[in-house]
């Protein structure tokens, strides 16, 4: 049995009077809790308001193989959203909410008693954390936590991020799931005087902040993969795309969940890619793909 502990926010995207459920942690939760057995345990920490968007949020989990015992309902804040719009180009952009739910998660007796299990893998990104108390939670969290696997998905929005906190989500982890902007990001805080090439920057994050597993996702050109020093491009197939969001989730999620099956590191980053190759073709972050026909082709049960 593997016990996983997710981080993160879950907001909905607003796009006219349509709500959408989403949120990067809560995206990889649902994909990941469909890949994992029945006797897996996937817990997910997170804070909702007490109105309609929580209501609708915990229905929605009932139906996935998701415990939802840590997940806050605060009186005093609202449910996340984002708000999507077309800005003065015709190009959609979003305001994400502050002050909201998950920017409040209280390091609560309950997130207490839960870090006195020891965990397969935990995962957050960098966006849960843009306010000081989820920060200060997190925080007490890496403090506490006994997992095996440490995954960030790094994630970043807008203005919501800083050296600092990115540094010690670098030190604390041991897996890492980039794309080519936020490499970018990273290249220009920690690496300005370092050539722009993608695989000597994920040695130098390999060497400097000791991550085990660097994996980096290249749009439509595919993916990348650097482990145990060795470098990995796997070019992307040529398909029809449907709709991207979520398929960097859901490339995290099947990337965690190929090396909880300690599958081999070309392996992994062909599932990943395989999985997210499936979403794309689907529309919406928490849409279902074929599972059973991917996990046969790489023969897992």
């Amino acid at each position: 049995m593997n016990n996983i502990l997710v981080f993160g926010e879950i907001l909905y995207d607003i796009y006219d009077d349509i709500a959408v459920i989403g949120g990067a942690p809560f995206n990889y939760s649902v994909q990941l809790s469909r890949l994992i057995s029945k006797n897996d345990n996937l817990k997910f920490i997170t804070a909702l308001g007490k109105d309609d968007f929580s209501k609708d949020a915990f229905k929605f989990i009932e139906n996935e193989n998701i415990d939802s015992s840590l997940m806050q309902v605060l009186d005093n804040y609202e449910t996340g959203k984002a708000t999507v719009f077309m800005n003065e180009n015709k190009i959609p952009d979003y305001i994400i909410h502050e002050n909201v739910a998950w920017d409040n998660i209280e390091f609560n007796s309950d997130i207490e008693k839960s870090l006195k299990e020891k965990y397969d893998l935990f995962y957050f990104n960098i966006l849960s954390c843009r306010s000081e108390k989820s920060y200060n939670t997190l925080k007490n969290i890496f403090k506490n936590i006994d997992s095996k696997y440490k995954v960030c998905d790094v994630t970043f929005r807008k203005n919501y991020y800083t050296k600092e906190k990115i540094k010690e989500a670098l030190e604390f982890i041991n897996i890492l799931k980039i794309n080519d902007d936020e490499l970018a990001i990273i290249k220009s805080l920690f690496y300005p005087n370092l050539q722009n090439d993608n695989e000597i920057l994920l040695k130098n994050l390999n060497k400097d902040f000791n991550i085990d597993y660097i994996f980096l996702t290249l749009g439509k050109s595919g993916a990348s993969s650097f482990y145990n020093n060795q470098y990995i491009f796997k070019p992307s197939n040529k398909i029809k795309v449907v709709d991207t969001v979520g398929a960097g989730d859901s490339f995290c999620a099947a990337l965690s969940y190929a090396i909880l099956k300690k599958l081999d590191i070309k392996k992994v980053l062909d599932f990943a890619s395989a999985v997210s190759e499936e979403m794309i073709q689907v529309k919406g972050g928490t849409a279902k793909y074929n599972i059973k026909a991917i996990k046969e082709k790489f023969n897992i049960e």
